[in-house]
């Protein structure tokens, strides 16, 4: 599953430990998973924003995300914090994306591969421990059993 989202917490995993990699991406790509992706967005301005740069027709649609082992969210991140409360106007949030202080990140879930790579140091075979070794290295998910 692809989520648009604008911000990235813990809680949106199932269980922990879990593995995130997370990328800078540019608005090219980010704008081609808006298409195919599950629309997360839960403010107007950053709605607006990606509707201009992205030529879509988003709504608000502030749902709770349950990113699950294989799926990848793209989020348009703020750089700088606000002040407590603060809810940007679409003319803010276009401000701070000509100023440079927004980006674009993609998340990507994967299993607990790293810990399993941890706890089978030492113990396991060497043959478990480097085909453990090689799908931490690749990014290669682990499914949850």
């Amino acid at each position: 599953m692809i989520y648009i989202a604008n911000s990235f917490s813990p809680s949106m995993l199932p269980k922990l430990p879990m593995d995130v990699e997370f990328t800078n991406v540019e608005d090219k790509e980010f704008c081609a998973a808006v298409n195919g992706g599950v629309n997360a967005i839960g403010h107007q301005g950053t709605a607006d924003l990606i509707n201009k740069l992205c030529g879509t027709d988003l709504k608000v649609n502030r749902i709770s995300i349950q990113a699950n082992v294989g799926d990848v969210l793209y989020i348009l991140m703020l750089t700088t914090r606000l002040e407590e409360g603060k809810v940007l106007t679409s003319g803010e949030i276009m401000r701070m994306y000509q100023e440079g202080k927004i980006k674009f990140v993609k998340a990507k879930v994967y299993g607990a591969v790293l810990e399993e790579l941890a706890a089978c140091q030492g113990v396991c075979e060497e043959m478990k421990y480097e085909a453990l070794a090689y799908r931490a290295k690749n990014g290669e998910m682990v499914k949850e059993q």
